[in-house]
């Protein structure tokens, strides 16, 4: 970087002046380095946490106490002032007033990481001011070995992060990791519950365990035990379990004042799977959010208890409006000392939050919880100076408050660069390579349909479901569909094998690798709306399939689906299984309303092409697409792979699994015909859309 001193003595005495004027708040916006608290030490508070008889564990009714209640209603308070703020508007003027906002620009450009995010950012920083990595209990091993694991990952960071930081403190430490996330590929899950980005995954899919149910869910106790499983697995050569990091969340923009009850079951899970993971001297990191209620209280007490040290750190790179912060848990005791506990912590482990507190208020240390109060105080003061600077300076043209933030970010950038001691790495240490991820296309990096603001999407919510649905329709009219009206494919060959994937049992459609996040959010908000309005819709209608049967010569067989009825894998394998042994040689046969949106659906049709000579795909300006497979030749090859596949999807039924895919996603993205697959779903959906929009107005009318 560009020393300071050289750049300001090129400038005029008048900006130089302005420099000056601006150090006093500079030196008040470096305290954001500072956001660090301790909450338990060994020496300290060894005879006064410990834990009490497990059988005392969730026995007593939720509680509250009435100082962390008041530091709640300051902040919910001050968060309330934001409800009328259009969301994509207050996101660009709190960029503009973050002085840690260029940070992660910074560090790409100077630093040229691997996979270089905000998240990145805020575990090379920790890892940097606490010894998170335990190198005094790596060393104790002959060979300097440890791994890692990492709970709700996605999209990777802290892993390249934690790599990064290795290859530059401890290059002799030989280390391996594993991690678990919300499987981006299982199109059962939402966008609103899972990172969707997968430019790092993709390319490491062997360190990723997503669990017996392939979901990633780490709520899911059978998941956990999975993991454990695997971990165990693994040859002991590989090193001992010393660090667990959790950097989960779950999407609260609809109600931001109970942010925390709403994650706290998550982080309860968290920690009890880093409890079973971790061996004796290793250290976990947690994020969390604020700790004003009992749930917060009892897992911060269980942590402290359970590790040597505890401290609540909030990084400068993490944005200071926001209420994140991470809890540093150092030298773990152990699952001797922990086991007895971990029987119980089981047996509340899942979606579903405990009636009862996990501890009795009076088990709870009067110092502990004073404690937990000054935490809470702290972190609240820094948050609510944040927010109503921001608010204050919203509707501001300071030109002098515009000159000083650059100055203000290039001074924030210099030091995280000089207190994280950052330098490059060689290329060759890289776990994929910059270079590699960032030539991978992703349409799915930090995107949200969430552009009003909260007051205008709680009336949005109040309001009959003609007036939302013309809401949908004024955006949905604006996506772009493929710019012809027909297409020729002839797939590419398929691979020697086919590798069938299954898991858990989806009957909707959340994601999709085949459309923009942003355009399935709208499919999905229109089938909730269906939902709550007790209606089914047939899209492409009936009409159309009997007019186009009507059309066709006898040579032509249709086999109709339903584009956004309720998704059935089992039965679409089965009915194109049904059909291709029946056709005769030469025939035709066209889908209808076949979607694109599945691995599964464009693995099928990967088979099929080996079936025709040919795919046309013919639009309607209403219906959407259909897909016309020309001259059918039998191929015994591709008809056992069908019936394998058929086979396989019996057997998951079962288990109440289905089958996901059948085609690495890996080969799916290189296909030549991904991006207009895309485009035909974005027409789909913007004619249901439509179609919904109309019959909606028809029934009303």
């Amino acid at each position: 970087m560009e020393r300071e001193d050289s750049f300001f003595s090129r400038q005029p005495k008048t900006l130089r002046d302005k420099y000056d004027e601006s150090v006093n708040l500079s030196s008040s916006m470096m305290a954001m380095f500072e956001k660090h608290f301790a909450i338990s030490d060994v020496q300290r508070d060894a005879q006064m946490y410990t834990l009490p008889k497990p059988g005392f564990m969730f026995t007593e009714p939720p509680w509250h106490l009435d100082k962390l209640q008041e530091i709640k209603r300051d902040l919910n308070e001050v968060k309330s002032r934001l409800n009328n703020f259009n969301l994509d508007k207050w996101q660009q003027h709190t960029n503009r007033m973050n002085g840690a906002g260029d940070i992660v620009r910074t560090v790409k450009e100077n630093i040229q990481a691997e996979l270089v995010t905000q998240a990145w950012c805020k575990f090379y920083e920790i890892a940097s001011n606490f010894s998170l990595v335990p190198l005094n209990e790596i060393y104790h091993g002959v060979d300097k070995r440890f791994r890692s694991v990492h709970l709700c990952e996605a999209p990777g960071a802290f892993v390249t992060a934690l790599n990064h930081w290795l290859k530059t403190n401890a290059p002799d430490v030989q280390w391996n990791w594993m991690a678990t996330t919300l499987n981006p590929y299982c199109e059962g899950n939402s966008y609103d519950s899972m990172v969707a980005d997968d430019r790092f995954i993709r390319h490491t899919l062997e360190h990723w365990y997503f669990g017996v149910d392939n979901t990633g869910d780490i709520m899911d106790l059978r998941n956990l035990d999975a993991l454990l499983k695997k971990s165990e697995s693994l040859k002991s050569s590989e090193g001992r379990i010393l660090l667990v990091t959790a950097d989960g969340s779950i999407d609260c923009t609809n109600v931001p004042g109970e942010q925390e009850s709403t994650v706290a079951q998550l982080h309860l899970c968290e920690t009890v799977a880093c409890m079973h993971l971790l061996q004796k001297g290793g250290n976990f990191l947690l994020k969390l959010f604020t700790l004003f209620e009992h749930q917060s209280v009892c897992l911060m007490y269980l942590l402290s208890c359970a590790f040597h040290q505890v401290s609540v750190t909030k990084p400068a790179s993490s944005k200071g409006g926001n209420s994140e912060m991470y809890v540093v848990c150092m030298n773990f005791k152990g699952t001797d000392y922990i086991t007895s506990y971990l029987r119980i912590l089981r047996h509340y482990y899942g979606n579903v939050s405990p009636v009862n507190a996990m501890f009795s208020l009076r088990d709870i240390p009067e110092t502990f919880l004073c404690r937990l109060e000054q935490c809470s105080k702290f972190f609240k003061f820094h948050q609510c100076q944040v927010i109503q600077n921001n608010i204050r300076t919203f509707h501001m043209n300071d030109e002098n408050l515009l000159f000083q933030m650059p100055i203000l970010k290039q001074q924030i950038n210099a030091k995280y660069l000089k207190d994280c001691r950052l330098s490059k790495i060689d290329p060759a240490n890289e776990i994929v390579g910059r270079e590699i991820i960032e030539r991978n296309n992703n349409q799915f990096i930090n995107k949200k349909l969430h552009i009003d603001s909260y007051n205008e999407r709680c009336r949005r919510q109040d309001s009959g479901p003609r007036e939302r649905l013309s809401q949908i329709w004024d955006v949905a009219k604006e996506i772009k569909g493929p710019s012809k009206k027909f297409y020729v494919w002839h797939l590419q060959a398929l691979p020697e094998v086919i590798e069938i994937k299954t898991g858990k049992l989806f009957s909707r459609v959340r994601s999709s690798r085949f459309c923009d996040l942003t355009i399935l959010q709208i499919l999905n908000e229109i089938d909730n709306m269906m939902q709550e309005m007790h209606s089914t819709v047939y899209f492409p209608s009936a009409k159309f399939t009997r007019a186009l049967a009507r059309q066709i010569d006898s040579n032509h067989e249709i086999l109709s689906f339903q584009f956004v009825q309720n998704y059935d894998s089992h039965q679409t394998i089965t009915k194109i299984y049904d059909r291709l042994k029946k056709l005769q040689p030469k025939q035709t046969l066209i889908l209808v309303g076949y979607s694109l949106l599945t691995q599964l659906n464009i693995g099928l049709l990967f088979l099929l092409g080996n079936f025709f000579n040919k795919i046309i795909i013919e639009i309607h300006n209403t219906e959407g697409y259909y897909l016309k497979l020309e001259s059918y030749r039998y191929n015994e090859r591709v008809l056992n792979y069908l019936g394998e596949i058929l086979a396989a999807s019996h057997n998951a039924r079962k288990e109440n699994m289905a089958i996901w895919s059948i085609l690495p996603m890996t080969i799916l993205y290189e296909c030549d015909q991904f991006p207009v697959m895309t485009l035909l779903n974005h027409l789909m959906i913007k004619l249901y859309a439509h179609y919904v929009v109309n019959m909606i107005d028809d029934k009303v009318l």
